[in-house]
């Protein structure tokens, strides 16, 4: 049923329901970021769920200097 129902909702639908479900896996990561870091800044949480996603040597370049817990 959900199959059939994921069909019908067609390409723009799954579409919308992926970048949905991406909003909301970030919003959550946040909140955790948050809960265990309730004096962060929303930069320093912005930065915090970056280390979490991108490669390291990425995140390094692009925050050379910035030693960020998460």
């Amino acid at each position: 049923m959900q199959l059939a129902v994921i069909r019908q909702i067609g390409l723009a639908g799954r579409a919308q329901m992926t970048f949905h479900l991406c909003d909301n896996l970030r919003q959550i990561t946040k909140a955790g970021i948050r809960h265990r870091h309730p004096d962060y800044t929303e930069q320093q949480v912005t930065q915090a769920y970056l280390r979490l996603i991108l490669d390291e040597n990425l995140y390094q370049q692009i925050f050379p200097e910035n030693e960020i817990s998460v």
